[in-house]
């Protein structure tokens, strides 16, 4: 399915020249949570990694507080109880400084929809603006690039190119698992011709593509 990219990365799109993936640094982010949705429910970890000339380089990770009760089906997925973020900072004290850990580069998550809405409110609850920085998502990618895959979540696709998340549904094991699928879905559309940032952003929602 062909979908529609925010007119806020299609703006970013129109003045920019085709630029090497290499010289972009890309901030890989994974949230955990209390639940599905904001505002009812909060982040409770926090994990981001720079990508810079195509090499994993940089971490931020950090629990946080979500000042609010955790459903124990969610301790029992993630391993996150109220004992482990009860004395940690809670988010609008930590934003600040992953905004700039952030920077002006591109963020990426997988089904990064989930991950940019609690952010967003997060931001909004600090009085914090939101995020302009350009969004990537590999679950996009994953659909454009694997469309006879059966599931596209970050386990599934984990395990079809062997790459290992030894703590599954923690914030930092699974960014640094998506930072991986990410330069393997680079590779791919290298090889196709692919090669440059604005075209990769607009490949992910169909309004770009390449010849098999």
């Amino acid at each position: 399915m062909m979908l529609g990219a925010p007119m806020s990365d299609r703006s970013n799109l129109e003045d920019t020249n085709h630029t090497p993936l290499s010289r972009v640094c890309f901030t890989v982010l994974d949230l955990e949570t209390t639940g599905g949705a904001p505002p009812e429910h909060k982040i409770t970890e926090i994990a981001a990694y720079h990508i810079e000339n195509l090499e994993i380089t940089n971490e931020f990770s950090t629990l946080v507080n979500p000042e609010r009760s955790i459903p124990p089906f969610i301790t029992n997925l993630t391993g996150i109880d109220a004992a482990m973020t009860g004395d940690m900072p809670p988010s609008r004290e930590i934003l600040p400084d992953l905004l700039d850990f952030i920077g002006t580069g591109v963020v990426v998550a997988h089904n990064s929809q989930f991950d940019r809405r609690f952010l967003d409110n997060e931001l909004h609850l600090a009085g914090l603006p939101r995020l302009k920085n350009s969004d990537l998502c590999t679950g996009r990618l994953a659909r454009r690039i694997l469309p006879w895959l059966p599931s596209k979540s970050l386990g599934n696709l984990a395990a079809f190119f062997g790459v290992e998340i030894p703590d599954r549904h923690r914030a930092a094991a699974d960014a640094l698992a998506t930072g991986k699928l990410l330069l393997v879905f680079f590779d791919y559309l290298k090889e196709r011709g692919i090669t440059s940032l604005e075209e990769v952003l607009l490949f992910q929602f169909g309004e770009y593509d390449y010849q098999e």
